[in-house]
């Protein structure tokens, strides 16, 4: 009696400990979805409409860095897209991407990146546009800490 107890109280803090872990690693990040869409505004990013093709992840670390991962689903194929980080309020609209070339995508249209970028002072909106291949991939913003 006193086993199943034992196992039935650890098997409980290890879930409390699991959903407290879960909580933490999500402060700071955000993910959204990626438009064929070039309608866009600085605060808010892409103006969701029509299918997804894949999503980007913001992230911050301890060094004030913007981390972004971009995963391209179902895009261009075998086709080469510059990434563009956009950060609001400060720098939207860009004039140059923030990576030329960053994204190649396979014979299947998917592709990833990995951008780090200086987080620029009072930025707090985030997103990230993908273009190439005759698209123009664009992120819903994200709101990071």
């Amino acid at each position: 009696m006193m086993n199943r107890f034992m196992l039935s109280l650890a098997l409980g803090l290890l879930l409390v400990a699991g959903m407290a872990s879960a909580a933490l690693a999500q402060k700071g990040a955000g993910k959204a979805a990626l438009y064929n869409n070039p309608t866009y505004d600085c605060p808010n990013g892409a103006t969701p409409s029509g299918p997804t093709y894949g999503f980007a992840v913001m992230n911050t670390n301890n060094s004030g860095d913007l981390i972004v991962e971009v995963a391209v689903k179902g895009g261009t194929p075998s086709a080469t897209y510059d990434i563009w980080v956009n950060q609001d309020p400060g720098a939207c609209p860009l004039a140059a991407p923030t990576a030329p070339s960053a994204l190649a995508t396979n014979a299947q249209g998917n592709g990833n990146a990995h951008v780090k970028v200086a987080r620029l002072a009072g930025a707090n909106t985030f997103w990230v546009s993908a273009v190439g291949g005759g698209q123009v991939l664009r992120s819903t913003a994200v709101q990071l800490d």
